[in-house]
């Protein structure tokens, strides 16, 4: 895509105007209304992106989980290598959040002279975005069931990114993803793959993909880290899945070995969640596709701090407390981090605030994904309590109750308040507070009751 548009009189009304906008925002809001430049920009010159410049090498980042925590793992690891970068971390990942990101960074002639830029995309704007803007690489991390007000299902959100991928774009592919994977067959493409290095197999409710898209005969799974995620063939006509040019096929002290071509090299892990090693490992094929070498790379991990907000633990004495993110009404996010927080040691409490925390302003009726959600996960004898809080408590005890959960172990409570006084922590090892997109503040906030803050 050779970007030859003008910068008409249309354009640059609108960039001054957005730029003045973007000035104020940051000396008297700070961090609120950062999208709001980008929203102006477009409603005054709706082809903003094609005309705007943009740096050389354009890395976007998508998928149903795991983009954001990507994208900003690329962007620190070419900040921490000194390496300019525009990226739309602070705003949102439609086209107003990336119109915003480089109208910040652009000068009052729309010239910007950054080397890269690392966007975000919501899967469901891709024609909003690709339409404009051409990357060098198109990372999609995984495409499984999400919110069904929003996404519908998988299928339909492939056909929504493979429909405006441009022909010149390299793509980074999940190749233990059988949906993901088979995006835009005639593009340029390198596969990411994580081996059964947990020695672990997840069996959910929820498998998207269960036949051979070829021959449509039953799939043979080699192995499933979770949903349809893992590694299968068919047994009838030969498929399986693409051999992958990075392959994650180790984990030892809380390291990760990744395979390509001839060599393997180590690399620091966030954390051991499979969705994180997911995360490092596509992150690295994406930074090692446009010439980062791998000691860069792990230099950089080591300095990033990228899952503070989806992921923290805090200690007290004996005491421990997890805040853990698990997205509203996406059915694989809950689920993942329902997995991880019932493997852990010792007697535990949940905190479950992954419904509609926001209820006013992002409320929803839709209670199916509740369905889609393994909460058999938490009918073990080391979960003690469990609080099921938000307006939707109800419906969530409802489902707890179908695991086969005790309901001696349940506690609804409508709303916020005074979380901690329903808790029993006798002979508590940890409390594990998760939370959708809107409750981190209120996941904080309950922690703090508990633990105490460690800014004190």
């Amino acid at each position: 895509m050779k970007r030859v548009k003008s910068k008409t009189p249309l354009f640059l009304t609108a960039l001054y105007f957005s730029k003045v906008l973007t000035i104020i925002i940051k000396t008297f809001f700070k961090d609120r209304g950062t999208n709001m430049p980008g929203v102006w920009a477009i409603k005054l010159c709706p082809d903003f992106l094609s005309r705007i410049e943009i740096p050389p090498k354009i890395i976007a980042v998508t998928g149903a989980n795991g983009k954001t925590s990507v994208s900003n793992l690329i962007n620190d690891v070419l900040v921490a290598n000194d390496y300019s970068v525009i990226n739309n971390g602070k705003g949102s990942n439609m086209d107003t959040g990336i119109a915003s990101a480089l109208i910040e960074k652009a000068n009052f002639l729309g010239k910007v002279k950054e080397e890269y830029a690392v966007f975000e995309v919501d899967e469901r704007v891709s024609a909003r975005i690709y339409n404009h803007i051409e990357p060098t690489l198109l990372l999609c991390t995984n495409l499984t069931r999400d919110s069904i007000k929003r996404n519908g299902h998988s299928e339909f959100i492939f056909e929504k990114i493979n429909s405006a991928i441009p022909n010149n774009t390299t793509l980074i592919l999940n190749g233990n993803d059988l949906i993901s994977s088979s995006l835009a067959p005639k593009n340029k493409r390198v596969y990411f793959s994580v081996e059964n290095i947990l020695n672990k197999s997840t069996k959910n409710i929820v498998q998207d993909v269960s036949v051979c898209p070829k021959c449509q005969t039953k799939l043979t799974f080699d192995h499933i880290h979770h949903h349809h995620i893992g590694q299968s063939h068919c047994d009838s006509c030969g498929f399986k899945s693409p051999t992958p040019d990075f392959n994650c096929v180790l984990f030892k002290n809380d390291k990760i070995t990744i395979k390509e071509k001839n060599t393997s090299n180590e690399y620091n892990i966030i954390s051991d969640t499979i969705y994180n090693i997911y995360n490092v490992t596509g992150a690295v094929a994406a930074l090692r596709t446009v010439g980062l070498r791998a000691e860069q790379i792990n230099n950089g991990i080591k300095s990033t701090n990228l899952i503070a907000d989806r992921e923290s633990q805090f200690k007290k004495g004996d005491l421990e407390a997890i805040t853990l993110l698990a997205k509203n009404q996406n059915p694989v996010s809950s689920s993942l981090a329902l997995d991880y927080s019932t493997n852990l040691d010792g007697n535990k409490v949940f905190v479950l605030m992954i419904t509609d925390t926001l209820d006013k302003k992002h409320g929803h009726e839709d209670i199916s994904w509740l369905y889609d959600t393994d909460f058999e996960f938490l009918n073990k004898k080391n979960v003690n309590q469990i609080v099921a809080c938000g307006s939707r408590c109800y419906d969530l005890g409802l489902r707890l109750l179908i695991a086969g959960i005790p309901k001696e172990k349940i506690i609804l409570k409508e709303n916020y308040n005074d979380i901690e006084k329903e808790l029993n922590l006798n002979n508590i090892d940890k409390i594990i507070v998760a939370y959708e997109l809107y409750g981190y503040n209120l996941a904080i906030e309950l922690k703090n009751k508990i633990i105490g803050d460690e800014n004190d």
